[in-house]
């Protein structure tokens, strides 16, 4: 894999891993068994997906894509490198370039039945696209998948910003992860940065 193919990677990933320890407060998630329980102690190796973080060039217009699927924006932050802190992820990933500038926006669902989304952006200088081809993917893409509560209407909003669709929506009926039979609407469109995003009607609610 190539050095810029690898900041790509890296950058992708920020921040999407925590340990269980936080994460157990707030979702009530299962702990090791304590020593002398029964049992001998175990190191706690859960981990949880709390967010995945894409970096992008212009932050505002992939907000507008996500937001016109139904996602919310749960925060808003840019940094300098004038600030104690410095510019956000600087000092920690192998970024294409030098910035001064860095701003990451984090958008949520509805519900909390999955991780958040991060779009992560810098300036002054921006950063090189370290992506080769922006017309399909491969080894080292990512595929989002969304789910919505009305896919045509989705469809339609993204049609007004000029969104290129690999598949318009369309009826699946297919196996999931599971091998439990699903079925429903489907659509697959590129985010403005060549993301490409499965979006996802189910017949039945996954609530």
């Amino acid at each position: 894999m190539s050095t810029t193919a690898k900041a790509a990677v890296a950058a992708a990933l920020f921040l999407t891993l925590s340990s269980a320890n936080g994460f157990a407060q707030t979702r009530g998630a299962a702990t090791a068994p304590a020593a002398g329980a029964g049992a001998s102690a175990l190191p706690d190796t859960s981990a949880a997906v709390r967010r995945t973080t894409l970096v992008v060039e212009d932050i505002d217009r992939a907000v507008d894509f996500y937001q016109r699927l139904g996602l919310i924006k749960a925060s808003d932050r840019t940094t300098t490198a004038n600030e104690p802190g410095g510019v956000i992820g600087a000092k920690d990933m192998p970024l294409t370039a030098d910035p001064t500038v860095g701003r990451i926006v984090v958008l949520s669902g509805t519900n909390d039945r999955a991780g958040a989304l991060g779009l992560l952006a810098y300036d002054k200088p921006k950063l090189a696209n370290a992506r080769g081809n922006l017309g399909g993917i491969g080894t080292g893409d990512i595929v989002i998948v969304l789910e919505v509560g009305d896919i045509n209407d989705a469809y339609r909003r993204l049609s007004q910003i000029g969104t290129r669709f690999h598949r318009t929506p369309s009826r699946y009926n297919d196996l999931g992860a599971d091998g439990t039979a699903q079925s429903g609407q489907r659509m697959l469109a590129f985010d403005p940065d060549g993301h490409l995003v499965e979006v996802i009607q189910p017949e039945a609610a996954r609530r």
